[in-house]
């Protein structure tokens, strides 16, 4: 991989960036309806819980959508302005490398400071299903956030290809369209 292009520093701009909205959104979610939660815990805490309203479903659709859509648009915006003067090194591999990167900056964040610090340390009451509480405490441990880190990584992949895609696709026409002799 001799010609790989890793930009660290555009990863850690535009991974602050996804990771603070991802935060604020999770955040807010939590305040306005914290069942949207309900699927991400264990088996056992969502017996507790038991079944979710229906009402609640159209908001965790919105926020899953908003979500995917800023993990394929940072990654996309952020490969057009790496590559940008760089065409010549954009390669889908290295849009694909610094995309899933970048979406696995986000991840981690979202694992310490979400998972371990906001809601293992912090404990905020907002974030508390009522009547799930001993539950969750029992079975949202360290290894549990371990295991969802891990698990979201093939779905980390799939959309870092997607946004890799995206920026190839663009990339090639902003240059094809760049040149001298284009005749439209």
């Amino acid at each position: 991989m001799k010609n790989t292009f890793i930009a660290w520093k555009a990863i850690l701009n535009y991974g602050l960036v996804l990771s603070i909205i991802f935060t604020a959104l999770v955040l807010v979610s939590y305040l306005v309806e914290p069942l949207v939660w309900v699927t991400d815990f264990p088996k056992e805490v969502q017996e507790q819980i038991g079944e979710i309203p229906r009402e609640v479903y159209p908001l965790g659709w919105t926020i899953f959508l908003i979500f995917l859509a800023l993990m394929i648009t940072l990654p996309v915006l952020m490969n057009q302005n790496i590559f940008k003067d760089l065409q010549d090194k954009a390669t889908f591999l290295n849009l694909a490398l610094n995309a899933f990167l970048l979406l696995n900056f986000m991840n981690l964040f979202d694992a310490v400071v979400v998972d371990i610090l906001i809601f293992g340390v912090i404990q905020p009451g907002f974030m508390w299903i009522e009547g799930a509480e001993e539950y969750i405490k029992e079975h949202v441990t360290l290894a549990f956030h371990f295991i969802a880190f891990l698990k979201g990584q093939p779905y980390l992949l799939v959309i870092a290809l997607i946004a890799a895609a995206i920026s190839w696709y663009r990339l090639r026409n902003k240059h094809r369209y760049s040149q001298p002799n284009h005749q439209q």
